[in-house]
């Protein structure tokens, strides 16, 4: 306490954590390897990366922290921290320009693309044969705004189901509501490997759209907390730390040996860990 209780620091998040000596820690279930509920906590790759970021913080200020974790629905993400009701969104939350204008984000630690979950029974593979058909997507996502930019430019007359959680869209596929589910590649591929009938589904081999870049969001205020968390995640770059992560969440078992999303590094993310081992 004695090392930081005379400085004021213009980040109104980080003041309020070592003021209060807590930290809460906005996450959304549902959406593995990234986030889920395993053993009744919080677990996952982004949730071990916010660990290693409240552990940073204790060391940099030599403080201890109360960790909080408040689970939120998907489309209100971005909401909870611009209202500042999280301190740090841990979570499934891709770096675009509308985005940016309410919260900040750090550094990518994630590439992925979005995807089309449908069954093989209603051959829907592509952006084009989704034209006439009933698709889910998070309400607020991207994908949302994807589809809207279709039938805008294209008039596809896809009609759009929003949810607000991503097992509500998985739900809606498995039960024959919709057509297809759009989100984020490497979500379908988590969800995937956990389900007894993946047989039964398919996928686009390469995903569609552009690249998404996953980081950490906070408000857009805390600057110093940026920094904090972008040190860290250079640092675990630059280490072998987030290898032994990454092949953690995306190359080994998570719940039975076939329950393995086998999903191996990108060139993008192969390409920021040389970049920052050089350094």
């Amino acid at each position: 306490m004695m090392l930081f209780c005379g400085n004021v620091f213009a980040d109104p998040v980080l003041n309020k954590i070592l003021s209060t000596h807590s930290i809460t820690l906005a996450w959304v279930d549902n959406t593995r390897p990234i986030a889920w509920q395993l053993n009744n906590k919080p677990s996952g790759m982004v949730i071990d990366i916010c660990l290693d970021v409240v552990q940073s913080i204790e060391k940099r200020y030599n403080t201890k922290l109360d960790v909080k974790w408040t689970k939120i629905p998907a489309a209100a993400r971005f909401e909870v921290i611009s209202h500042n009701q999280a301190d740090v969104l841990c979570a499934v939350a891709a770096n675009s320009g509308q985005r940016h204008k309410i919260v900040k984000f750090s550094i990518p630690w994630f590439y992925t693309k979005m995807n089309i979950l449908t069954k093989k029974s209603e051959q829907v593979l592509n952006e084009e044969l989704l034209s006439g058909h009933t698709v889910g997507v998070i309400s607020g996502g991207t994908a949302a705004l994807e589809l809207a930019k279709m039938n805008e430019n294209y008039n596809y007359s896809i009609s759009v189901k929003l949810v607000r959680d991503f097992n509500d869209g998985f739900d809606l596929l498995a039960d024959g509501h919709i057509s297809a589910f759009i989100t984020d590649d490497v979500i379908i591929r988590g969800k995937l490997a956990e389900m007894p009938n993946k047989e039964d589904y398919q996928i686009n081999a390469s995903g569609f759209g552009n690249t998404l870049e996953y980081g950490l969001a906070v408000d857009k205020n805390a600057d110093e907390m940026e920094e904090i968390i972008n040190t860290n995640i250079k640092t675990m770059f630059a280490t072998k730390r987030f290898d032994e992560l990454y092949n953690k969440w995306f190359m080994s078992p998570l719940t039975s040996p076939d329950d393995i999303v086998q999903l191996p590094m990108s060139q993008q993310l192969i390409n920021d860990k040389l970049r920052y081992q050089l350094r």
